[in-house]
C-alpha cells in the first residue's frame, strides 16, 4: 500500500510531477503517517529513474561572497531569456520566453513559436508592458534575439536600461536560469512519462 501510495504522490503527472523528497513529504504527511516514512520517500526519490536522469545538483560551492543589491520595488528590475527548443505544441509553439521580477520573483511564461527579434519584442510589448508596466531595467544575455537594432530601438523609444550579461558567464541572469532548469526538467518529465 505505500508503494502504491508513494507512485501517485511521485508519478503521476497530475498530483505528483517527479518533485523533491521534502515536498513530498509535506504533501503526504498531512494526510497520511507512518514509520519511518520520510526514509521511504527519501529512497522512493532516489530511486525514481526519470528524477535521477533529469534533475541536476545544486549544491552550493565555497566561494567569495558578493552583495547583490536589491531591486527598488516590484518589476523595477526583470530577467528574461529564452527557454527551448522544446517540442513542438498543437499550437506551433516551440519556445517559451521567461520574464521574472528580480523583487517579487513573480514569473510570466510565454509560448512563442520562435524566438525572433520581433516575435520577442511583440511579446514583451502585448504580454508584459502593457500590463506590468516598463522596469527601470531588464537584464537577458547577449542573444540575437535581445541583442538587436529592434530592441534598441524599442528600448530608446519607451525609456528602460537594457543591461546585457557577460558571454559564457549565466549565472549573471541567475533567477531566470535556475527556473528554466527546473522548468525544462518538469516538461522533459511530464513528456516521459506520456
Amino acid at each position: 500500500m505505500i508503494n502504491s501510495l508513494l507512485k501517485a504522490c511521485h508519478d503521476d503527472p497530475l498530483t505528483g510531477a517527479h518533485f523533491s523528497t521534502d515536498r513530498m513529504y509535506y504533501k503526504i504527511r498531512s494526510h497520511f503517517w507512518w514509520p519511518r516514512m520520510k526514509i521511504d520517500i527519501q529512497c522512493y526519490v532516489k530511486s525514481c529513474s526519470l528524477c535521477t536522469q533529469f534533475n541536476i545538483d545544486r549544491a552550493k560551492r565555497y566561494g567569495h561572497l558578493h552583495s547583490i543589491p536589491p531591486p527598488e520595488g516590484p518589476f523595477s528590475l526583470v530577467g528574461i531569456d529564452f527557454c527551448g527548443p522544446l517540442p513542438r505544441t498543437p499550437r506551433e509553439n516551440q519556445y517559451v520566453l521567461v520574464i521574472t521580477d528580480y523583487f517579487t520573483r513573480y514569473i510570466t511564461a510565454i509560448a512563442l513559436p520562435n524566438c525572433t527579434a520581433e516575435t520577442t519584442a511583440r511579446a514583451l510589448f502585448d504580454d508584459f508592458f502593457c500590463k506590468f508596466g516598463i522596469p527601470s531595467a531588464i537584464l537577458s544575455d547577449r542573444g540575437t534575439h535581445f541583442l538587436n537594432t529592434l530592441m534598441e530601438n524599442i528600448k530608446n523609444l519607451i525609456g528602460y536600461n537594457h543591461i546585457y550579461s557577460t558571454p559564457y558567464h549565466p549565472q549573471t541572469n541567475g533567477v531566470v536560469e535556475r527556473f528554466n532548469a527546473t522548468f525544462v526538467a518538469q516538461i522533459s518529465k511530464l513528456q516521459n512519462t506520456q
